[in-house]
């Protein structure tokens, strides 16, 4: 090691996480990170030095949106079928707790994200030095994994900074092994202190050594036992929440049953899809339908609607799967719960136990989703679907993935949009940058839908410096003068100036005059066909559509 061993160290770890298929990184400029940022940017630079890995580098000034930026780079690998960990380095002090929206995001959707944290060595902890605060413990269960490291000292072993690449790596991926939150992918965080010289040391980079047997691949463990089939019962519903995949849709085709599927859920689709199911079950015909279901099978993570927590809450027999990241955080009245959809759920062991007309009727109710009249929030989301095509759409928590479960029809298998949420919390944090993420992890162009107040909230997550690669991202911003979503809630038979202050709190903000003073370009629409022509446009670049509501 050189005489530079902060450097040496950052050099090591980058190249055995990229080795290990960490590709992506998003850094934060700071100077206690700056082994890192220099390393990065060699590698980052598009012709790296000799020894050098090739990485994805892909510099935010803020650490906050930085973060959601790179939990969206992770969910856009994810979509295109190449899931693997990103990185984030920040410097010490405020910049590290920044990171913590997009943290618990990631911890309860199961995002596997790196947390490189730079912080000042054991002798400037807790004498008052500049930039520094109790790193080390920040996200506590927010976690998966996390670590203190010393600062590097001329003549370190560089295979112990190999095993902290394999430690970190493995764990965001998760451990199947695992009987606790550790067995789904979520985040990590590696503090690390460094000492001066912080500044590049022109040395070179060379390969990591070969880690221990011990630490070699993840050991193969034997599959447990099929779990027992579904019983086949008159009058089940299949409910498929965020992340349910397809077989939310065999299975209920398998066994006779309606499926209630979120528009997130990737099982939209298919013969027994009731797309108009939250009307049908705010109804009295919904109401004596839910009363005589025998058994409700959840699948991913249902969050968007009180009827459909009811009809889980009163489920007479509940079964739960691949309920995600919080799998152990299942309604606490469920018969079985599993991580994942076995084999063994995609077909019944009883197919004449359906009840013949069970799917008709509920199809009767709701199989087809109303087409919105005039220009609202659901006109908008209507609009917005027409247009997804190739690209991923990302939706906005709040009032547009609502509009969205009401307008939405049920595809053919396998042809249905690709849609992203950050469901994990459902909150607005950082719902551009996450936008941004998606594009460029899955290198296809994305259209996002969310709130005016939703936009406004990430508004820095427009910023994208001249060096860096921009993302082919649409945002199109409802734009009802602030958060409606609130006018349908219990809040709402308070008095109305009081409503209005503290809930739905209107801005008053020029949304063009805020992405001009991004460089991003921007178009207001006012209706239907307005909205129509500016969707049309190919997404080349970065660029907002304001629809005026």
């Amino acid at each position: 090691m050189t005489a530079h061993p902060s450097a040496t160290l950052a050099r090591t770890l980058l190249a055995a996480l990229a080795e290990r298929g960490v590709e992506d990184y998003v850094l934060c400029p700071g100077s206690r990170s700056g082994p890192f940022a220099h390393a990065l940017a060699e590698a980052g630079s598009g012709n790296p030095p000799l020894g050098a890995p090739r990485l994805r580098l892909h510099v935010r000034i803020d650490e906050r949106s930085a973060a959601f930026l790179a939990l969206g780079i992770a969910r856009g690998r994810a979509a295109v079928g190449d899931p693997r960990p990103v990185a984030i380095v920040t410097t010490s002090g405020t910049a590290v707790g920044n990171l913590l929206p997009a943290v618990m995001e990631a911890h309860h959707s199961g995002v596997p994200l790196v947390l490189l944290t730079a912080d000042r060595p054991a002798e400037l902890r807790g004498v008052g030095a500049h930039q520094t605060t109790d790193q080390v413990g920040l996200f506590r269960s927010f976690v998966r994994w996390e670590h203190d490291l010393p600062a590097p000292e001329v003549g370190d072993r560089a295979d112990r900074t190999v095993m902290l690449a394999d430690q970190l790596v493995r764990a965001s991926l998760g451990d199947a092994t695992r009987d606790d939150m550790a067995a789904a992918p979520g985040p990590v965080h590696l503090n690390v202190g460094l000492r001066e010289p912080l500044g590049p040391d022109g040395d070179l980079w060379t390969d990591p050594p070969a880690p221990p047997p011990s630490t070699g691949p993840v050991p193969v463990v034997e599959d447990a036992p099929e779990p027992a089939p579904l019983e086949p019962v008159a009058r089940g519903v299949v409910i498929a929440g965020d992340g349910a995949g397809d077989r939310a849709r065999v299975v209920a085709e398998a066994h006779g049953w309606p499926l209630l599927a979120e528009p997130t859920s990737r099982a939209r689709a298919g013969s027994h899809c009731i797309p108009d199911y939250v009307r049908l079950l705010e109804s009295r015909a919904g109401a004596d339908l839910a009363a005589q279901v025998h058994q409700v099978v959840v699948i991913g993570r249902p969050t968007l609607t009180r009827p459909v927590q009811a009809l889980i809450a009163r489920a007479p027999a509940l079964v739960v799967a691949s309920f995600g990241a919080r799998w152990r955080e299942v309604p606490r009245h469920a018969q079985r719960v599993l991580r994942d959809v076995p084999a063994s759920w995609l077909w019944s062991s009883d197919p004449g136990a359906a009840d013949p007309g069970w799917v008709a009727r509920w199809r009767a109710g709701g199989g087809r989703v109303h087409a919105p009249e005039g220009w609202g929030p659901r006109a908008l989301a209507a609009g917005f679907l027409e247009h997804v095509g190739s690209a991923i759409g990302v939706v906005g928590s709040s009032g547009p993935i609502r509009a969205l479960d009401r307008v939405m029809p049920a595809s053919a298998p396998g042809e249905g949009p690709v849609l992203v949420a950050n469901r994990g919390l459902a909150g607005i944090d950082g719902t551009v940058a996450t936008a941004a993420g998606v594009a460029l992890g899955s290198g296809r162009p994305v259209l996002a839908l969310m709130g005016d107040v939703t936009f406004l909230h990430d508004a820095g997550g427009l910023l994208v410096g001249p060096r860096e690669e921009r993302p082919r991202l649409r945002v199109v911003v409802a734009n009802d003068g602030g958060g409606s979503i609130f006018r349908s809630l219990e809040h709402a038979a308070a008095p109305a100036a009081n409503v209005e202050r503290v809930f739905t709190t209107p801005h008053g903000a020029d949304l063009a005059s805020l992405c001009a003073g991004y460089r991003v370009p921007h178009r207001a629409v006012r209706s239907r066909d307005e909205l129509a022509a500016a969707l049309a446009r190919p997404i080349d670049g970065l660029d907002v559509v304001e629809a005026l509501l």
